[in-house]
């Protein structure tokens, strides 16, 4: 008799299969769709009004994922002194499913529509975690669904731990265990707690991503990093055969639009060095589209459809994100000319033009070699250099969320402090790949050191720091002034600064 296991690989691997994951299940339970979003370049509201009286907080984070640009907005407002606060901010699907997020006070999900107003009612339970109570407006999702919805993805992560067998499987081997893997988590997602109907279909496609996203398209990433452990140092980047589990995703599919991490999905798909896909550069849309095509269709099991179109947006991305250069001439036609007055075109001249203004306020950029010093002198060095100024220092590395989180935080108050004789220095080691770490700086005016592994021990053991992002205010005599880690929010950071000016 087949065991569990067994019969699941039976099911997503069997010849010729085209049906979903779901079909080999001995019970079959419906699953209604969430209504189909869609691409918009639009604007939401939202007023909302945090109710407990006794909390200190002072600010409210919104963050979600743009399936178009690729970009997570992450955006921190002042809440009032009667508790209430507000956001206004552009979106590029509707409905946009966002997490309104107070520090060390947990989030919750909420949808954010079209021009639509939002008003939410929020509190603290008696645990001191955050709570809706009123949400106006459409809404597809539950509360009880948004509750077990965090269970899921929460037990994903604990449950998500690797093997070490995997360490000595063939490719091949490896994704048939990693699909099974997924199968398993989407079970006990489905069947072990409740959802509506709608939570359902949102939860099956956000594991499924998930797992495409962290476990089977960065294998030799992800096989590195945690073998390395056992003495396997290097693996195969793999052949374009070993992705022929992208057909059972249906990538087509445009619920994914809800998903967290289905533009990184498009990012992940364009920079696999098995697929050799080309730069979108100035070639027409549907020249490069056809070309892309002929390396993909197979592989995905489709040859139209919106996912070619958002590939085609992706790469125009990359080059904004990356280069951070705005599109030439040549491309703004070649979006008209396919695109046309769509959303996507909307979306993309809307990114182009937050580029033209980064380029034209972003100040400068300055890579500097470290100060050929002693290690206990390396820091007065660096400051010695800006003395005069009101200097923050920033810990931080290319793989560090959290420091990432901040800095785009962060950038909604920088342009008002650099010009009142404020410098910002940042500062990593080469546990930021070389390669990215000149990609990422390009969006991060100011001055850049990447320091020997030594030179940056010492800094952080010298500094009382034990992890990033970590922080160091000097004031414009050079004296040390703050030190911190995590980043504490736009309001305090400045207040800060302020005073030192």
């Amino acid at each position: 008799m087949k065991s569990k296991y067994q019969f699941i690989l039976v099911c997503i691997f069997s010849l010729g299969i085209n049906v979903s994951f779901f079909s080999c299940k001995k019970t079959q339970e419906k699953i209604v769709q969430l209504p189909e979003p869609q691409i918009v370049a639009s604007v939401a509201k939202i007023h909302g009004k945090l109710t407990d009286p006794k909390s200190q907080l002072k600010s409210i984070i919104l963050r979600f994922n743009n399936p178009v640009t690729a970009t997570e907005s992450i955006i921190e407002t002042q809440i009032e002194k009667d508790g209430s606060f507000y956001f206004e901010t552009p979106i590029e699907c509707s409905p946009t499913f966002c997490g309104i997020y107070f520090p060390g006070y947990g989030a919750v999900l909420i949808e954010l529509f079209s021009d639509e107003d939002k008003e939410i009612d929020l509190s603290l339970d008696y645990s001191g975690r955050l709570v809706i109570n009123n949400v106006s407006g459409n809404s597809l999702l539950t509360n009880q669904d948004i509750k077990n919805y965090a269970i899921v993805t929460g037990r994903y992560y604990n449950y998500n731990k690797i093997d070490t067998a995997i360490c000595r499987m063939t490719q091949e081997e490896y994704a048939k265990n990693e699909m099974m893997e997924m199968q398993v988590i989407i079970d006990y997602a489905l069947n072990g707690i409740k959802f509506s109907d709608a939570g359902k279909i949102f939860v099956l496609n956000e594991l499924k991503i998930l797992h495409l996203k962290w476990a089977l398209l960065p294998y030799k990433e992800r096989l590195e990093g945690f073998c390395r452990n056992l003495g396997i140092l290097q693996f195969q980047e793999p052949d374009i055969h070993y992705y022929t589990f992208l057909k059972y995703f249906d990538l087509n599919n445009p619920q994914y639009l809800y998903c967290t991490f289905y533009s990184e999905i498009m990012q992940r798909i364009l920079s696999r060095k098995a697929f050799n896909i080309p730069p979108i550069a100035d070639t027409s849309v549907e020249e490069w589209i056809n070309k892309v095509k002929l390396i993909l269709s197979d592989l995905v099991g489709f040859d139209s459809g919106q996912f070619y179109d958002l590939l085609a947006a992706h790469s125009f991305v990359m080059h904004l994100n990356d280069d951070v250069t705005p599109l030439s001439d040549k491309q703004i036609n070649n979006i008209k000319d396919y695109f046309g007055d769509g959303e996507i075109a909307k979306i993309l001249y809307r990114k182009n033009e937050e580029i033209i203004k980064l380029v034209e306020e972003k100040g400068a950029l300055i890579v500097n070699n470290t100060p050929e010093v002693s290690k206990n002198q390396l820091m007065n060095a660096i400051i010695l250099k800006h003395r005069g100024n009101v200097v923050l220092v920033d810990f931080w590395a290319t793989w560090c969320g959290p420091c990432l989180d901040a800095m785009t935080r962060f950038n909604s108050i920088k342009g008002q402090l650099k010009d009142k004789g404020v410098v910002f220095v940042y500062i990593t080691n080469g546990s930021s790949p070389k390669e990215l770490w000149d990609k990422k700086i390009n969006s991060i005016p100011g001055e850049h050191y990447y320091l020997k592994a030594d030179e940056w021990e010492y800094l952080m053991k010298n500094s009382g720091f034990t992890g990033i992002p970590s922080y160091l205010i000097f004031d414009k005599k050079g004296i040390r002034q703050h030190k911190f880690t995590s980043y504490p929010g736009n309001e305090e950071i400045k207040a800060m600064i302020d005073k030192l000016l």
